[in-house]
């Protein structure tokens, strides 16, 4: 089912109007953003990335076809790749200088310990499928429905729950091994 407020954006959109724009930088600025820090885990890299896809959003305005989710949402992807394969080095020192930021001495044994558990579920992450991975993600961390994840990939609802039910499995076994963390579905070997 089309969203006739969204096609109408796009319409105005594609005719260069500044206030469309803004309306649509205003629905999924923030969305953006998280998926961003999804795979960035950085503050400033993630607002960049932001910055980055609303700039190629105006700049190829009168080519996207149908559906401006979707374009936003793959353009992060492939900008968010292409930085951590070209800017290796930017990146992790970025994310590095973000982790020290928020683990000072100072700060409760809880959060320090919060810190190393999201180390072990990233490497978890780190060892799933790209395509498993974007799904955990997409669900888990931007909150977004198995239609609308099918929609913004391409793929059928079936195939994102799937996805989603073998990746959440794998982290939760991964958790179960590698942090202590029992959970009732997690078998344990």
């Amino acid at each position: 089912m089309r969203d006739f407020d969204t096609d109408k954006l796009l319409i105005q959109l594609r005719l260069g109007d500044e206030q469309a724009y803004e309306k649509i930088y205003s629905r999924y600025h923030k969305r953006i953003y998280c998926f961003a820090f999804s795979y960035l885990k950085s503050r400033v890299l993630s607002e960049d990335a932001v910055q980055v896809v609303f700039i190629k959003l105006w700049e190829n305005r009168s080519s996207i076809s149908s559906n401006i989710k979707a374009f936003l949402f793959t353009t992060t992807r492939n900008h968010v790749l292409n930085m951590i394969r070209n800017q290796k080095g930017k990146v992790l020192k970025s994310i590095k200088y973000e982790q020290q930021k928020t683990s000072s001495s100072n700060q409760p044994e809880y959060i320090v310990l919060y810190s190393q558990y999201q180390a072990i579920l990233d490497k978890g992450l780190e060892q799933l499928s790209e395509g498993k991975r974007e799904i955990f993600n997409m669900k888990s961390n931007l909150g977004l429905t198995n239609s609308e994840i099918a929609n913004e990939l391409g793929i059928t609802i079936h195939t994102v729950k799937s996805q989603y039910y073998q990746a959440s499995k794998f982290i939760r076994e991964y958790l179960s091994r590698h942090a202590g963390i029992k959970t009732n579905k997690a078998k344990h070997s």
